[in-house]
C-alpha cells in the first residue's frame, strides 16, 4: 500500500442514521449521543492519522465553537454535512466559512 492511500482515511461522528449511511460505503464512524462524547471522541479521532472529519449537523450544533477552534490549529478538515434531524443551510456554511477565514 502506497503512503498516499494510507492517508486517505475518513471517519464519522454523529447521529446513528448519518454514521451507517457513511458504513454502508465503507467509511468509519461511531454514533455519538452526547456533546460530551463527541468532543472526546473528536480529539481523539484528531490524533490518529485520518485526512477527514465528518460530523452530522445535529451533533455539531452543539458544540460548534470547539469546532471552529479546531479548525484553526489542525490540519485534519472538518466538515459538517446534513442529517435527518437538521438540515445545513447553504448561507449559513458561507457565513461561517467567511468567519472562519476572516472576512
Amino acid at each position: 500500500m502506497t503512503e498516499l492511500s494510507s492517508s486517505k482515511k475518513v471517519f464519522v461522528i454523529g447521529a446513528r442514521e448519518t454514521v451507517r449511511g457513511f458504513n454502508l460505503i465503507g467509511i468509519l464512524g461511531k454514533e455519538v449521543k452526547e456533546t460530551s462524547e463527541a468532543i472526546e471522541l473528536l480529539e481523539k479521532i484528531l490524533q490518529e492519522d485520518y485526512s477527514l472529519v465528518i460530523i452530522s449537523a445535529s451533533v455539531a450544533s452543539e458544540m460548534q465553537d470547539i469546532i471552529d477552534d479546531y479548525r484553526i490549529v489542525e490540519k485534519t478538515p472538518i466538515i459538517i454535512v446534513s442529517d435527518l434531524n437538521m438540515k445545513v443551510e447553504k448561507r449559513e456554511l458561507e457565513k461561517k466559512f467567511r468567519k472562519f477565514i476572516g472576512i
